[in-house]
C-alpha cells in the first residue's frame, strides 16, 4: 500500500468526501484540530492521481508564509515528490508572481519596490498639507492632521476591498447623486411622528422608493436604496409585538437628521463627502508612490485584479495555467483576495462551477483588521452554482473537556455560520483525546506582578517534570517580554519573536547624536553642539577615559565651546573626533544621505579617523553572535534601509533625516523590528494569540485575561452605508473568537490567569469571556509569601540575551533560500568561503555602497526597461537612457562617482542600442525571479536577467559589467576563478529552470553579455550547461544545505585561497571528506 492509500484509509467520512470531490466549487468548514491541512494535501495528491493535469496547474493559496512552507513539505511527503511543482503561495506572493510573469502589464513595465511605512506616512502628510482648508481631511489640531491615521486606515480598507481610486470615486459619486434624488421624499415620509400601528404603512412607502441601480457584483458593495429598506425591515422586526417604535426610531435618526432647522440626510452625505475627498487623496498617493519608485504592499493585489479584469488574454492565460485552486484559512481572506482567487479560478468554460476549494472556520476569524469578514464565507456559496458544503467535526487534537470548554466561549457569539446557514452543526468530538487528563483553571492573582511570577513558577515546575509542550499566549508583547525574562531567569528555555523599537537601541541613539552634532556645526549652534557632544563622547565605542572627559568638561566650564577646545586639544583622539565631525559637516551638505550614514557607521573610510561604530558593534571577530549582537545588526540594517528609502524623497539631506528621527522620538513613533529570541531546544513558546493560529500544545497558558486586554476598541471613521469597507469595529464577538482560538490550541491543559488590582490599587475585572467557563482559583498563596522577591523580579529591566549562534539564527535559517551569489560566496575561498557566506548571506553585515555594483544595477534596470519596450513595440533610446539615469540616482552613490558613471553608462547604452551585435528580441522575458524551487531539501532561488524562449529551447541571458572574459573555460590563472564563477552562475540558472514548474524546456542554453566589451566579438560568450554539470551542482547543494541549516560551516584554513583550493574544496564536499 502506497503512502497516499495508507493516509486515505485514515481519513474520516467527511474528509474522504472532500478529498474525492475533485471538480466544482467546494466549501469545507473545518473546526480546530479537524485535520484541514492534511485534507488539503490529500486533495492535491488525489487530483494528481485522478486527472491528467500537471502538478504546476494546481494553485494553493495560504494566509502565511509558514503555512505555505508546511503545506509544501506535506505535499512532497504524500506524493513522493510528484507534487514538487504545485504552486503554494500566500495571496501577496502569488500577486507578486503574476506581476513577475506579466511585467508588461504593470506600471508601464516599471519595476517598483514596496514602500516602507515611513514613506507612506510622509506622502500622506504631504498630500494632506496641500489640500484646501475647506477639505474635511485638512483639519489640524496642535499642528497635526487629525485625519492622518483615518486616511491611512481608509486607504488600507479600500485596497483590501479591491477598489482602485477610480472605482471608489465612481461609487461615492453615485451615492451622493442617489442621496440627492431621494432626500426630499424620504424626509417627507419621515416628517410625521412614528406610531407602532403605522409601521406597515411606513414600510410600504419606503419600499416604494426607487433603488440606486448599482451593479453590486463587487464585494462588499450594496445598493444604497436596498440598504435603507433592509435596515428598516430589521428595525420593524425588532419592534413587532412590543407596541413601541424604539428600534424604528433609531433607524429614522440614522437616515434623517435636523441641522439648524433643516431636515436632510446629513450624516450619510457627510460620510460620502469624506470618502470622495479620500478618493482624490488615494489617486495622488498612488501617483506619488509610483513617481518615487514604490508601490504600497496592498497595491499588489489591487493592481493584479485590475489587470486581470482589463486584459482577457492575460486572464485566460493565467486561468489556463491554474486549473485547480485551493484556499486555506478562507475565513481570514478579505474581499480583494477573494476577488483574485475568483478571477483565476472562474474560467468561462466552467459554467460558474470552477474547480475551487475553500477551507476555513468562521469561529476562528481573527483578522478582521485585515478586512476578513464572515460575509466572505457566505458570499462563496452565493457566488458559485451548486457549491458543495462539507463540515468537519472530528477533532484529533484536544480532549473532550477542552472542546466543551471552548464551545462555551464561542456559543454566545451571534454572527456565526451555524446561525446563518440552516442544517450546519459544528459540535466537535474528540477522536484522539490525550491519555492523561489535564487541568482547566482560571488562576486569579492580586496584581499583575504576582500573576506573571506565579505563572512563571508553575511553568518552571511543569517543565522540570517533563512537559515541554507549553505555550504562553497574550494579547500584547509587553507581558510576553516580561514573561520571557522571568522564564529565562528560571533556566526555562523560551522561544519568543520579540518586537523592539530600533530607536531605543544604543547604536541608533549614537548615530542620531552624531547627526545632531553635524547639524549644530553647520548651523553654528554652540549650545546645541555642546549638549550633543556630551552624549557622543561618553559612548563606550570611543573608549575615552573618564579623566579626559572630566578635563574637557572642567576646561570649558561654564560657557566655552567644547568643539573649539577639542579642535585645539593636545589629546590626539579628541582633536581627531572634532576634525572628523567638521569634515562630516562638509560632506553632509554635498553627498547623498546614505553615503554620509556609511561614514558615520564606519563602513567607508573618512578623513582623520574612521568611525569605530562598525568595529565596536558589528565586528564578528571580536563578538559572539548572540541575541544582543543580532538585535544591533538588525537595527543598523533597518536604519540603513530607512535612510535609502528616505533619500528617494524630495528632501534627502541629513538635516531632514535627523528631524525625522527627532520627531519620531518626540511623538513616541515606533520603527518596529522583529527578531527571534530562542534560549534552547524544546522551548516554551511565547506568542500573541494571532501568532498561535494553527499551532497546538499540551498546555496553554492565557495570561492577562482581564477586561482591559480583551474588550473592543472605539470605532474609527465610518464608511458609506452601502460600502462596509471598514471592519464593523471590534465587538465582544471578535474577542470571543480570539479567545476561542487561544483555548483550542490546548490538547489537555488550559489555564487562564488574571489579576485584581492595577499598580494604583484600582480594581481590575477579569474578562467576561471566561465567565462560567473555567473554575476560578485564588492563586495568591503561590507567591504571596515572598512579596519582596516578586517585586525585585519586576524592577529589573528584562534582559533577553543568549549566545548560542544556531538558536539565534534559527529564525533566519527557517526561511533561508540559496541563491547563486550565496552559493558562490560559500565556495569561493578567494573571498573567504564559508566565513564570508556567514557574514554576507546569513548575518547580512552592513557594507559600503559598491560603485561598480551600483552601476551594474542601473544598467540592468535600463536593459530590463528596454526589453519591456521592445515587447510593446515602443523602444526609444532616449527613454532607456532616462531609465538608466533614474536607476543610477537611486543607488545613492557619492556625487562625483554618480556623475562619472552616468556619463559612462549613457555612452555605453547609446553604443549598445545602435550596435548590430547587441540585440533585444521581441517576446523575451525581462528579469524573471524564480523562487520556491527545491533541490532535495534545499530551498533555492534566483533572478535571471532575461529569458529568450523558442519552441523547446530556452536561452538564459545574463548581463555583466566589467572587463569581458576571452573564454569561460580559460586557463589563465589570473582569470580562472572569475570564469568559474560565471560558469557556475549559468549552471545554477539552468538548474533552476530545470526544476521550475513555470518553464518546460528540453534544452537550456546560456549566454553572458559583457556590456563593456570594447569589440563586438567580445560581447557575447556562450556556455551551455550539460546535464552532468547540473546534476553535480545539485549534488553539491544537497551536501552544503545541511551544513548551512546546522551552521556546521567547514573550516577552510587548510585550503589555498585560489582556484586550485576551490576545486579541492568542492571535491572534498562531494566526497564528504569534510
Amino acid at each position: 500500500m502506497g503512502m497516499f492509500e495508507e493516509a486515505y484509509q485514515q481519513l474520516n467520512a467527511a474528509q474522504k468526501k472532500a478529498v474525492d470531490h475533485i471538480d466544482g466549487p467546494v466549501l469545507v468548514v473545518a473546526g480546530p484540530g479537524t485535520g484541514k491541512t492534511q485534507l488539503l494535501s490529500m486533495r492535491v495528491a488525489n487530483i494528481l492521481r485522478k486527472t491528467d493535469v500537471d502538478s504546476g496547474n494546481i494553485l494553493c493559496l495560504t494566509f502565511t508564509n509558514k503555512a505555505a512552507l508546511n503545506m509544501r513539505e506535506r505535499l512532497l511527503t504524500l506524493t513522493d515528490g510528484a507534487a514538487r511543482d504545485v504552486v503554494v503561495k500566500t495571496f501577496h506572493s502569488f500577486a507578486a508572481e503574476i506581476m513577475n510573469m506579466y511585467p508588461d502589464y504593470f506600471w508601464n513595465g516599471a519595476r517598483l519596490s514596496t514602500a516602507p511605512d515611513w514613506t507612506q506616512n510622509e506622502i500622506i502628510q504631504d498630500i494632506l498639507a496641500s489640500l484646501p482648508l475647506s477639505d474635511p481631511l485638512a483639519l489640524r489640531f496642535a499642528g497635526n492632521f487629525t485625519a492622518g491615521r483615518d486616511v491611512k486606515n481608509a486607504l488600507k480598507y479600500a485596497k483590501e476591498a479591491g477598489l482602485t481610486p477610480e472605482k471608489l470615486q465612481a461609487i461615492i459619486t453615485a451615492n451622493l447623486a442617489y442621496i440627492d434624488s431621494i432626500e426630499a421624499e424620504l424626509c417627507e415620509i419621515l416628517s410625521a411622528p412614528l406610531r407602532a400601528k403605522a409601521l406597515p404603512e411606513l414600510v410600504r412607502r419606503i419600499e416604494a422608493l426607487p433603488n440606486q441601480g448599482l451593479q453590486t457584483n463587487l464585494e462588499p458593495l450594496q445598493d444604497l436604496g436596498q440598504v435603507i429598506k433592509d435596515s428598516l425591515h430589521e428595525a420593524v422586526r425588532k419592534d413587532e409585538g412590543t407596541g413601541k417604535t424604539k428600534h424604528t426610531g433609531t433607524w429614522k435618526q440614522r437616515w434623517v437628521q435636523s441641522v439648524e432647522g433643516s431636515k436632510a440626510i446629513h450624516k450619510e452625505r457627510e460620510r460620502n463627502k469624506w470618502w470622495l475627498s479620500l478618493a482624490g487623496v488615494y489617486q495622488s498617493y498612488r501617483s506619488q508612490l509610483h513617481q518615487r519608485g514604490y508601490y504600497d504592499y496592498s497595491d499588489m493585489i489591487v493592481e493584479v485584479i485590475t489587470q486581470l479584469e482589463q486584459h482577457a488574454g492575460m486572464r485566460a492565460d493565467a486561468q489556463e495555467r491554474f486549473q485547480y485552486v485551493l484556499i486555506d484559512e478562507f475565513q481570514d481572506t478579505n474581499a480583494a483576495q477573494l476577488r483574485l482567487a475568483h478571477l483565476i479560478a472562474d474560467h468561462e468554460s466552467n459554467d460558474n462551477k470552477p474547480n475551487i476549494m475553500a477551507v476555513g472556520d468562521d469561529d476562528q476569524s481573527i483578522y478582521k483588521f485585515n478586512g476578513a469578514e464572515l460575509s466572505n464565507m457566505l458570499s462563496f456559496k452565493r457566488s458559485y452554482t451548486d457549491t458543495e458544503i462539507i463540515v468537519l467535526t472530528d477533532n484529533y487534537r484536544s480532549s473532550q473537556a477542552i472542546l466543551e470548554t471552548s464551545a462555551k466561549i464561542i456559543e454566545p457569539v451571534q454572527d456565526r455560520l451555524v446561525n446563518r446557514e440552516p442544517g450546519i452543526s459544528k459540535d466537535l468530538q474528540a477522536q484522539k483525546p490525550p491519555s492523561q487528563a489535564g487541568e482547566l483553571l482560571h488562576l486569579r492573582y492580586a496584581t499583575e506582578e504576582y500573576e506573571l511570577s506565579g505563572v512563571a513558577e508553575r511553568i518552571a515546575k511543569e517543565y522540570a517534570a517533563g512537559n515541554h509542550s507549553i505555550t504562553v499566549l497574550a494579547r500584547d508583547h509587553a507581558s510576553l517580554r516580561r514573561m520571557a525574562s522571568l522564564l529565562h531567569a528560571a533556566n526555562v528555555p523560551v522561544a519568543y519573536d520579540q518586537q523592539s523599537n530600533i530607536l531605543d537601541h544604543s547604536a541608533i541613539r549614537q548615530i542620531y547624536a552624531i547627526g545632531q552634532c553635524i547639524i549644530a556645526i553647520q548651523q553654528g549652534n554652540s549650545d546645541q553642539l555642546n549638549a550633543w557632544l556630551s552624549t557622543v563622547l561618553r559612548a563606550p565605542m570611543w573608549n575615552i577615559s573618564a579623566e579626559v572627559l572630566w578635563e574637557l568638561a572642567s576646561k570649558t566650564y561654564p560657557h566655552k565651546s567644547w568643539f573649539e577646545y577639542m579642535l585645539q586639544s593636545d589629546d590626539e583622539q579628541l582633536s581627531s573626533i572634532a576634525n572628523w565631525l567638521l569634515w562630516l559637516s562638509q560632506q553632509a551638505s554635498q553627498e547623498p544621505l546614505p553615503i554620509v550614514l556609511e561614514y558615520v557607521l564606519g563602513l567607508r573610510a573618512s578623513q582623520n579617523i574612521t568611525s569605530p561604530m562598525r568595529q565596536y558593534y558589528l565586528d564578528t571577530s571580536e563578538k559572539k553572535i548572540d541575541s544582543e549582537y543580532l538585535l544591533t545588526l538588525s537595527a543598523v540594517r533597518l536604519l540603513e534601509t530607512l535612510a535609502h528609502d528616505f533619500a528617494r524623497g524630495p528632501q534627502a539631506t541629513l538635516a531632514d533625516f535627523v528631524r525625522f528621527m527627532q520627531l519620531s522620538y518626540e511623538t513616541d513613533e515606533i520603527i518596529a523590528d522583529e527578531s527571534c529570541f530562542v534560549t534552547g531546544d524544546n522551548a516554551v513558546e511565547l506568542l500573541t494569540v494571532h501568532k498561535a493560529k494553527g499551532l497546538e500544545f499540551d498546555t496553554v497558558y492565557i495570561i492577562n485575561a482581564v477586561d482591559a486586554h480583551w474588550r473592543p476598541n472605539a470605532g474609527g471613521r465610518k464608511c458609506p452605508a452601502n460600502l462596509p469597507l471598514q471592519p464593523v469595529g471590534d465587538d465582544l464577538d471578535d474577542f470571543a473568537r480570539l479567545m476561542y482560538v487561544a483555548a483550542t490550541r490546548a490538547k489537555r491543559t488550559l489555564i487562564a490567569a488574571s489579576y485584581q488590582q492595577d499598580t494604583t490599587g484600582k480594581e481590575v475585572l477579569a474578562t467576561p469571556l471566561l465567565a462560567d467557563v473555567l473554575p476560578v482559583v485564588d492563586a495568591d498563596s503561590e507567591v504571596s509569601d515572598r512579596p519582596v522577591a516578586v517585586l525585585e523580579q519586576h524592577l529589573a529591566w528584562p534582559r533577553l540575551n543568549v549566545s548560542n549562534e544556531l538558536l539565534n539564527l534559527r529564525g533566519r535559517l527557517e526561511t533561508f533560500s540559496l541563491s547563486a551569489s550565496a552559493l558562490l560566496n560559500f565556495l569561493d575561498l578567494t573571498t573567504g568561503g564559508p566565513a564570508n557566506f556567514l557574514e554576507t548571506n546569513l548575518l547580512s553585515l552592513p557594507s559600503p555602497t559598491n560603485s561598480s555594483m551600483a552601476f551594474g544595477n542601473a544598467m540592468h534596470s535600463a536593459l530590463e526597461y528596454a526589453q519591456i519596450a521592445v515587447n510593446a513595440d515602443a523602444l526609444h533610446t532616449k527613454k532607456v537612457l532616462q531609465q538608466f539615469e533614474k536607476a543610477l540616482a537611486q543607488q545613492q552613490l557619492p556625487k562625483n562617482e554618480e556623475a562619472r558613471f552616468n556619463i559612462h553608462g549613457q555612452d555605453l547604452l547609446t553604443k549598445l542600442l545602435a550596435s548590430d551585435t547587441f540585440w533585444i528580441g521581441k517576446g523575451g522575458l525581462p528579469e524573471q525571479k524564480l523562487s520556491d524551487v527545491r533541490i532535495g531539501q534545499a530551498r533555492v532561488n534566483g533572478t535571471l536577467d532575461r529569458i529568450d524562449q523558442k519552441d523547446t529551447v530556452i536561452t538564459i541571458v545574463d548581463y555583466k559589467t566589467g572587463k569581458p572574459l576571452s573564454s569561460l573555460t580559460t586557463r589563465d590563472q589570473s582569470k580562472v576563478t572569475k570564469a568559474w564563477r560565471h560558469r557556475t552562475q549559468l549552471i545554477f540558472y539552468a538548474m533552476l529552470l530545470k526544476n521550475s514548474s513555470r518553464f518546460k524546456a528540453q534544452e537550456v542554453k546560456g549566454q553572458l553579455w559583457y556590456l563593456e566589451a570594447s569589440a563586438s566579438k567580445e560581447l557575447i560568450r556562450e556556455y551551455n550547461p550539460s546535464t552532468e554539470e547540473i546534476d553535480e551542482l545539485e549534488a553539491l547543494i544537497t551536501v552544503i544545505w545541511p551544513k548551512i541549516m546546522t551552521l556546521n560551516l567547514p573550516d577552510t584554513t587548510n585550503y589555498s585561497a585560489d582556484y586550485s583550493g576551490i576545486t579541492t574544496f568542492i571535491e572534498d564536499l562531494l566526497t564528504k571528506k569534510i
